[in-house]
Parts: C-alpha cells; sequence; structure tokens
C-alpha cells in the first residue's frame, strides 16, 4: 500500500508539472514536425502525380511506335524505298493517309530514304530534306527513337518526332517511317490534370519545356520565351527521381522531379512553399488549441489518475508489450526502480532489443548498407511473385549476377582496409546507376546481386550491364585505380524462368561463362557472346 502511495504521489507531482508545458511542447514539435511531415507528403504526391504524367506519355508514344514498326515491316514501304516508281509512290501515300485514320489526330506520318530526303509525306506541305535532324542519324543507325522539341521545317509548329528505322532483307537501314507528333494533346492533358495547389512541368532532354500547366506561363506558339526557361532545373537533376529546393520567378518552391523512360523527359510538379507554410500555420494553431485544452483535462484529470495509478500502470505495460509489431524507433529507457515504472521500463527495452535484432539480421550488409543476402532473396522471390500475377505482363525483369574479377589481387596488394574500400565505392557507384525501387544486395565476398523489374525492353537491360561493368572499371580508391573489373551473369524473366532458384541458376550460369572467358563482360542466354 505504501508502494502505491508513493507511485501515486509521483504521477499526480509529475503531472501537475506537465500542465504547465503541454503548449509549448505540443507547439514546438507539431512545428517542426509538420514542416518534414509537409515535404515529405508534397514529394510523394508530386511523384505520383509525375507518374501518372509520365504514364501518359508512355502510352501515346507506344501507340505511334506500334502503327510505325507496322509499316516498317511492310513490303509495300520496303518496296518503295528500294525502287520508288510512281504507283508504288502512290500505294504508299494510300497506305499512310489510310494508317492516319487510327489516331484520329492531324499529325503528320512520312516515309524518308536513306539520302534524308523525304518520299512521301500524309499533309500535303512540300518535301523536306532531313540530313540536319538527330532522329533522321538514329534511324540510319537502326534504332527508334523519340526527337527533343524541334521547329517543323514545314509548317513551323512547336513538334516531337517518332521514328522507326525500314531495314531490308540483311536487315540494313534504307529509310524510315516518322510521326511528326503536334505538342496540343500533351498539353491539354498537363492542362486538365493540375490542381491549384501546383505546376506541372514537361521538359525535354535539353531543358526545352514540352508541356506547362499553367497557361498564362506557357503558350506552345510562343518558342522564344519560353525556350529553354526552365533548363536550370534541369541542370540540378540528379537520377532519376527526387525533389529540390529551388526558386521560380522569385517563388521559393519545392521541385519533385522524375524521368520518362521511353522518352528521357523531365517531369517536375512544383509545389510554392508558402502554400506549405499555410498547412504549417494551420497546424500550429490547432496545437496551440489541443494544448490549451489537455492543461485544462490534465489539472482535472490528475487526481484521478493518481487514485487508479496501478491500474493505468499495468495497461501501458501491456500495451508496451504489442508496440512490438509495430514501427518506429524505440529508445532504451534509462529506470531503475522497483515500482510499476521499473515494469513498464523493462517492457520498453524488451521491445527495443527485439526489433534492433532483427532489423540487423534481416536488412542490410553492414560494411556496405547494401541489402544482405536473406533480405535481397526476400525481395527478389517478392518481385518475381508480383511478375506472376500480373496478366498479359508485356514487361521483361532482369537479375545480374557480379563478381569483381582480381579483387583478391588488390586485397593482398593494398591490404583489407583497401579491399574494404574497394566494396563500399563501388556499392555506392553501383546504387547511383538504379531506381530507388530497384533490388541491390551483397552476397558476400565480392560478389553483388542486383535484381529489376518493369522493363520495356531488353536495351535497359544490356544499357544496365554496360554501366556495371564501367563502375568497376572506373573505380579509382585514394587516387589508386582498384584495378578490378566486372564479370557479369544475366538472367531474363520471363525468357529463364518466373520463379527464384531458376533465375539465379541460370544468371549464375552466366557468370560462369563470363569468368571462364576471359572475365570484365556480361553475358545471358541468348546472347551472340560476351559484351
Amino acid at each position: 500500500m505504501a508502494n502505491t502511495r508513493s507511485i501515486r504521489n509521483k504521477l499526480f507531482l509529475l503531472l501537475i508539472i506537465m500542465g504547465a508545458l503541454p503548449l509549448i511542447v505540443v507547439t514546438g514539435i507539431s512545428a517542426m514536425n509538420t514542416i518534414d511531415e509537409l515535404e515529405k507528403n508534397t514529394e510523394k504526391i508530386g511523384l505520383l502525380r509525375n507518374s501518372i504524367v509520365s504514364q501518359y506519355v508512355t502510352e501515346l508514344c507506344e501507340k505511334n511506335f506500334h502503327v510505325l514498326k507496322s509499316l516498317a515491316l511492310n513490303p509495300t514501304i520496303i518496296s518503295c524505298l528500294q525502287d520508288p516508281t510512281p504507283q508504288r509512290l502512290r500505294d504508299v501515300q494510300n497506305l499512310l493517309q489510310d494508317t492516319n485514320t487510327i489516331f484520329h489526330d492531324r499529325n503528320l506520318t512520312a516515309l524518308t530514304g536513306a539520302d534524308a530526303q523525304q518520299i512521301v509525306r500524309t499533309d500535303g506541305q512540300p518535301l523536306v530534306n532531313l540530313s540536319g535532324r538527330q532522329h533522321f542519324h538514329e534511324a540510319m543507325y537502326g534504332r527508334d527513337f523519340v526527337s527533343d522539341i524541334l521547329i517543323s521545317r514545314s509548317t513551323g509548329r512547336r513538334i516531337v518526332v517518332l521514328e522507326v528505322p525500314v531495314k531490308d532483307r540483311l536487315n540494313h537501314p534504307i529509310g524510315m517511317v516518322q510521326r511528326n507528333f503536334n505538342l496540343d494533346v500533351l498539353q491539354d492533358f498537363v492542362r486538365d490534370y493540375d490542381n491549384d495547389e501546383g505546376s506541372i512541368i514537361v521538359m525535354d532532354r535539353v531543358g526545352k519545356t514540352i508541356a506547362h500547366s499553367d497557361e498564362k506561363e506557357f503558350s506552345l506558339q510562343n518558342e522564344d520565351e519560353n525556350n529553354g526557361r526552365y533548363k536550370y532545373i534541369a541542370d540540378q537533376i540528379k537520377g532519376d527521381s527526387g525533389i529540390l529546393k529551388i526558386r521560380i520567378d522569385g517563388v521559393d518552391v519545392l521541385a519533385s522531379y522524375s524521368k520518362n523512360w521511353t522518352t528521357n523527359w523531365i517531369i517536375v510538379t512544383v509545389q510554392p512553399y508558402n502554400q506549405i507554410w499555410d498547412q504549417v500555420y494551420l497546424g500550429v494553431f490547432k496545437s496551440v488549441l489541443l494544448g490549451m485544452i489537455i492543461l485544462i483535462l490534465i489539472f482535472v484529470a490528475a487526481y484521478v489518475l493518481s487514485l487508479k495509478v496501478t491500474k493505468p500502470l499495468v495497461q501501458i505495460t501491456d500495451a508496451a508489450d504489442k508496440i512490438i509489431s509495430g514501427n518506429g524507433k524505440i529508445e532504451k529507457i534509462e529506470i531503475n526502480t522497483d515500482d510499476e515504472f521499473g515494469q513498464m521500463a523493462a517492457a520498453f527495452n524488451k521491445i527495443r532489443s527485439a526489433r534492433d535484432a532483427y532489423q540487423l539480421e534481416s536488412e542490410l550488409d553492414t560494411l556496405t548498407r547494401l541489402y544482405n543476402k536473406t533480405t535481397t532473396e526476400n525481395v527478389g522471390r517478392m518481385k518475381l511473385k508480383n511478375f506472376r500475377e500480373i496478366p498479359n505482363n508485356d514487361t521483361i525483369m532482369a537479375l545480374f549476377i557480379i563478381d569483381l574479377d582480381h579483387f583478391k589481387e588488390a586485397n593482398d596488394t593494398y591490404g583489407h582496409q583497401f579491399g574494404d574500400k574497394v566494396l563500399v565505392e563501388f556499392s555506392r557507384n553501383l546504387r547511383k546507376k538504379f531506381r530507388p525501387n530497384d533490388c541491390i544486395g551483397r552476397f558476400g565476398g565480392d560478389e553483388f546481386v542486383v535484381i529489376i523489374d518493369n522493363l520495356p525492353s531488353m536495351e535497359i537491360v544490356l544499357r544496365k550491364a554496360r554501366d556495371i561493368k564501367q563502375v568497376a572499371l572506373d573505380l579509382v580508391i585514394e587516387g589508386v585505380n582498384s584495378g578490378v573489373t566486372a564479370s557479369i551473369g544475366i538472367a531474363i524473366i520471363p525468357q529463364d524462368g518466373t520463379d527464384y532458384e531458376t533465375v539465379f541458376k541460370a544468371a549464375d550460369s552466366a557468370l560462369y561463362y563470363v569468368k571462364n572467358n576471359g572475365r570484365n563482360g556480361f553475358y545471358y542466354k541468348n546472347a551472340d557472346g560476351i559484351n
């Protein structure tokens, strides 16, 4: 009974003291947390909006590419490029006109020969020579391409060009088919999707503005004023997505940015800081009001709570045991008493120890801060499960197994500390080459695994493999080239399987082939050889 009375007195005095503090504490903490939470929320909302615009851009491009690729395989098109007789030109003209009806738009479809001279176009404008256009040269390299903003030589309008090469039986480019995409439809979509809280800007690779949700600030016809106006945003962008704190026209803003994989265009959602501060002020006002209510309630409830202290303490202890299944960092509580407060401290410390042990075991490699082997395997299985559950899935996944060649020699020559720095620096540079949601893990020693999903084509897989290879070649530690290279085995999903064990075995087999055939390269089952 004496012990209960002691706890009751402690709690009553504590509540009385705390009664004077809630207004200050709640207001201060709320203001700081609100700013941080609103910035994070702004980034999440901005990236979500960017993703929707990016998906719309991708769908527009894929629809055009699908039709252009069908045209590029048409025998009439190929024959006309090889021998453009009057009858074949008429047949191609009719074919392109018929194709235009698929789109229900006024965009141009044109056929160009290997000499860069247009042969047929559907808009009746004069034929032009495209030798000075990048998209023509990309076609002659045999690549599909989406151009940056161009000024049409025949109409003077701002356009982007989607082109697909036409190839002969020997797979040599002999011309190209293209569609000139007027930007009105994208501008309309961005304008209609925007809200009053911010703006959406779409820029090409060199920072020229393609679309802007604020029509007062942007006109598709006003090339001189808007050309490259937001290029300084593009110059600050690092990686595929993120957030910038910058000034636009003298206004502090948060700019959430992301890149579209099909076009490499940059999509930016901008929200002025003053809108965030308006919400902060509202949150602070609510906190002050809540603090005053709490102040009154604490004085009223202090005496009642102190009389019934034993039951609430037991309930708090039980609640602490349940927190073990929740999220968030829990600090160790230093209370060494024999009363119920001591029980509560012991319960929280038990939770903290269990959570820390679990996270240390299941998440990160202690040296490189990449996923450890267990987490990498779990994430890989989850991504493969999601891949299998998508109906009519037309994307691919890739699993890379990376082994650093000559790592042991570097370790033996310069010491284990140098070797550790090689692993850490390689991991840091490797992480820069991939998206935030890609799985990058270290399996131990000098072996790494990367798993990427939602890929539209093998081109991205090969580009990432070349990036990995270059990261190893460029690795410099304390002014000394590390001397390591990368052998990379690749498995493609679904071609090499859809379950983790099968896919991993395929990648491991490909790695074995590279290691036994000169190293410093990458290979997958259907490749012509090591690259």
